[in-house]
């Protein structure tokens, strides 16, 4: 597996990628537009043969940092991909002398919330009925963070 930038021809891929795994994707102009933004970074995760695997974005504005999106290809879950994308965000954070990491993830993916507390996160608040649900309704967002 190979991480990479992303680039404008991997934006139909990325919002595909993320219509199988997000109740809300993203569409490919979203991640033009994240493409294009001097506080965005898009890095996608190939695997045999330069297929998507996975991909994650994040924003850096000053000393802070937070992840909008990361997916791994429902195939290939649970074989360590999400963790490869994180330490990709955590090694540019570094670098960049970010301080505080945020992320948000919904209430019942509780698998997500495992895996980003196993590197260090920890609710920090709450969302109120951030998220629609597909058969109506509304679930919260957690907010995470870990300090850098």
């Amino acid at each position: 597996m190979k991480i990479r930038t992303a680039a404008l021809e991997d934006c139909p891929a990325l919002a595909a990628l993320d219509a199988r795994c997000n109740p809300s994707p993203w569409s490919a102009a979203q991640f033009q537009t994240a493409l294009h933004s001097t506080h965005d970074y898009v890095v996608v995760l190939e695997g045999a043969g330069q297929t998507l695997a996975g991909f994650a974005v994040w924003q850096t504005l000053f000393d802070e940092s937070e992840l909008h999106l990361i997916a791994t290809e429902p195939a290939l879950r649970r074989q360590g991909l999400a963790t490869q994308l994180l330490s990709e965000w955590f090694q540019t954070a570094a670098a960049e002398n970010v301080q505080r990491l945020f992320l948000e993830v919904r209430e019942g993916n509780l698998n997500a919330q495992a895996l980003y507390r196993k590197h260090g996160f920890a609710e920090c608040g709450r969302r109120r009925d951030y998220y629609p649900l597909p058969e109506g309704g509304r679930e919260d967002a957690v907010w995470m963070e870990k300090i850098c």
